[in-house]
């Protein structure tokens, strides 16, 4: 089933429920946030107030990403909540098309041709929904800045005391100090 849902299909005196399913090829993910590894399936309702639709419900995927601190690729479970409201587009001769927008204005999304088209609001839940930093798991070790060994598999066999910054080199003479 598509995302694109036509207006006159949801009905003014109850909501329309929904639970679409849509694959991965529907979106371009940006490829340093990952990848979307498995189908997205959105849950929740539409409800219709004259020509304004309201969405409220929930969005699922998973997403294959790299840890930002040992470079392993890892999957990650999303499930975020989702809102929009969905009016139509402005006249784009009418004033109505330049006007400064506020904070109400992130959750509104345009429509036109009676069409309502929840891709792109999806879309953006699934990467706001993301971590700033992507970590397989909390307690990432990351990877040798030396020889490059994966920290969470191995030991690291460099000696840590070789080739220190010479910028550096006084507060390392501090730290053995306290010692």
């Amino acid at each position: 089933m598509s995302l694109i849902i036509d207006i006159d299909d949801i009905p003014e005196d109850r909501p329309l429920e929904l639970d679409l399913t849509e694959s991965v090829d529907q979106f371009a993910v940006d490829p340093e946030a990952g990848s979307l590894k498995g189908a997205v399936r959105v849950q929740g309702s539409l409800i219709r107030s004259n020509r304004d639709v309201y969405l409220a419900g929930e969005v699922e995927t998973v997403m294959a990403m790299t840890c930002s601190r040992c470079l392993e690729a890892f999957e990650m479970d999303v499930e975020t909540p989702i809102t929009a409201t969905f009016i139509p587009a402005p006249d784009p001769d009418s004033l109505e098309a330049e006007q400064e927008l506020v904070d109400s204005d992130i959750e509104i999304e345009y429509y036109k041709d009676q069409k309502i088209d929840l891709t792109q609001p999806v879309y953006d839940q699934i990467m706001l929904s993301l971590p700033m930093v992507q970590l397989c798991r909390d307690d990432c070790k990351g990877i040798c800045p030396k020889c490059g060994a994966s920290l969470n598999r191995e030991v690291c066999r460099c000696d840590g005391d070789e080739d220190v910054d010479p910028r550096l080199a006084v507060l390392k003479q501090l730290k053995d100090k306290l010692k």
